[in-house]
């Protein structure tokens, strides 16, 4: 009799915990889990780990923290990085999730309580220093209307380190708001200076990049090459031709402009053939505005002939041309012969 009794009391309590979580939220969604390192979960008994090394990128101006279980932040942390190609972390805890979703699910509610307690769950990322950042993006997804718990540990570890450091935080989620999660970042570092914020739920997901897109260039952040700024700035123009790489001064004018626009891009080899025993001229393979002039050349000038033409001098002549600059430091034909290889076909790439 007791048996039979206890049957609709214990479906009763499975209902109860059921109807009190919300399947919106990214930790109750089962769909593509992240596989756990230790897959039989375990306890709590491994030893501290040194601080983390952000992955490189070919920009070291910004950092992208990111926690994730789904996938989904993880997802938007790599379009950042790849948008960016910046540095970027992964956040993640002392003891990894199980992959059992009941588990996972029982353990982030016991995590978020903890924290309101003032108890952190460890996690075994740290940063030593945040000081060659400009802004440190911090991802992470929203658990029952809060920050993820690794990352919030990692916030409250490191508050003193992003002191006065710009901050963007994006989430994501099932369908609960950011705002709660940002109020948490706020707290857990009060003297940070914090961004606009990016926030993509299941149904905006399909659009992340675009949004995230639009999202760094609000935040005046390129999304392409951050020192495209600077590099529009300068008038160093570098060559490399074989295993020699010099420098030269380029005038300022709407040739030199437009070929800066097209460098910012990344760098342009030019295949170049002797000519008239005084120059080395090869095709651009696109045109760029003429400010065409008349002009006495000397050793080291660089032309654009016909606007679609690149010439290097090392002997002189006069013609009709615009001048787009100078190489460094040479003033004979011998020198510039040097720089080039002597005479014969060359291959010559610009960067800046």
């Amino acid at each position: 009799m007791k048996k039979i009794l206890l049957i609709p009391f214990l479906l009763f309590a499975v209902l109860s915990m059921a109807a009190c979580s919300d399947p919106n939220e990214e930790p109750l969604t089962p769909d593509q889990p992240e596989q756990p390192e230790n897959p039989g979960g375990g306890g709590n008994d491994e030893a501290p780990s040194e601080p983390t090394d952000p992955t490189p990128g070919g920009n070291g101006r910004y950092l992208v923290l990111f926690a994730s279980r789904s996938g989904n932040t993880e997802r938007m942390a790599n379009e950042i990085r790849t948008q960016l190609d910046c540095d970027i972390l992964e956040v993640e805890p002392q003891t990894p999730y199980d992959e059992d979703y009941n588990s996972m699910l029982s353990r982030a509610q016991e995590e978020l309580a903890a924290i309101r307690q003032g108890n952190y769950p460890p996690v075994k990322t740290s940063v030593e220093n945040f000081e060659d950042y400009d802004m440190v993006f911090v991802g992470y997804p929203i658990w029952h209307g809060s920050m993820a718990t690794p990352m919030q540990t990692f916030l409250h570890n490191h508050a003193e380190k992003l002191s006065g450091k710009q901050i963007a935080l994006f989430a994501s989620s099932g369908s609960s708001g950011i705002s709660t999660s940002v109020s948490e970042a706020r707290a857990l570092c009060p003297d940070a200076e914090f961004t606009e914020t990016l926030h993509l739920t299941r149904n905006t997901l399909e659009q992340m990049e675009s949004r995230i897109t639009s999202w760094l260039e609000q935040l005046n952040v390129n999304s392409n090459n951050n020192n495209n700024e600077g590099n529009m700035q300068t008038n160093t123009l570098k060559l490399t031709v074989g295993d020699k790489t010099f420098t030269a001064t380029l005038v300022e004018n709407s040739s030199t402009k437009a070929l800066k626009e097209r460098l910012a891009q990344g760098s342009l080899s030019i295949r170049m053939s002797d000519y008239g025993d005084m120059e080395k001229v090869g095709p651009f393979g696109f045109s760029l505005p003429r400010n065409d002039q008349q002009i006495t050349t000397g050793p080291g000038d660089l032309i654009l002939y016909q606007g679609n033409s690149f010439v290097m001098y090392y002997d002189t002549n006069s013609w009709n041309f615009t001048r787009l600059g100078k190489v460094d430091g040479i003033t004979t034909r011998s020198e510039m012969l040097d720089l080039l290889g002597g005479e014969g076909d060359i291959t010559v790439t610009l960067s800046i």
